[in-house]
């Protein structure tokens, strides 16, 4: 009885910790790190007005030399190690089967999600866009364009591409700007 509850222990002890590193990515590499440039990035896009087009004021506008490239290598180092983790535990001769079944159902869904994301990026690219991040969570979807600024058109396509693959309402998709 003792060993079930070590194993269900470490694993939250390492899921916490993992937590842990992604919040302090996040914190990192968004906003949190760029507040200078959200307010610069705010300021100079204000004075500008374009019909039917979304400005920094209606959307989150970042700034960083190679966002893109350096968050998706961040998520695929995070994925990895994530997979990796759950693969010991379904592994282990020492795991007992609820423990197993637990690490093999995160799994799963590591992959669907990852599935999703690479899907609806591609799918984005395909629309037009330069460039997009997209994370995909149980009642959150945040997709992260390149773009200075998108029209009213756009916005409704991004939604469109987001909601049709995920089934997530509007309400929970959240699009921000990134130069």
């Amino acid at each position: 009885m003792k060993n079930k509850n070590i194993g269900r222990y470490l694993l939250l002890a390492g899921l916490i910790v993992l937590l842990g590193g992604v919040a302090y990515l996040n914190f990192a590499l968004g906003a949190g790190a760029n507040q200078d440039a959200l307010k610069d990035a705010s300021a100079s896009v204000s004075g500008q007005e374009v019909d039917g087009a979304l400005s920094a004021g209606d959307l989150a506008v970042m700034s960083s030399d190679n966002y893109f490239g350096d968050y998706k290598a961040n998520r695929e180092s995070t994925r990895n190690t994530e997979i990796a983790y759950l693969d010991s535990i379904i592994t282990n001769e020492k795991s007992d089967a609820e423990t197993m079944k637990d690490a093999q159902d995160q799994k799963i869904e590591i992959v669907r999600r990852m599935e999703s994301e690479l899907k609806i990026e591609g799918l984005l690219v395909a629309a037009g866009f330069d460039d997009a991040i997209v994370t995909v969570q149980q009642g959150s979807v945040n997709v992260v364009l390149k773009a200075k600024e998108i029209t009213k058109e756009e916005a409704a396509k991004v939604l469109e591409i987001v909601r049709n693959e995920t089934g997530e309402p509007a309400k929970n998709i959240k699009v921000i700007l990134q130069e």
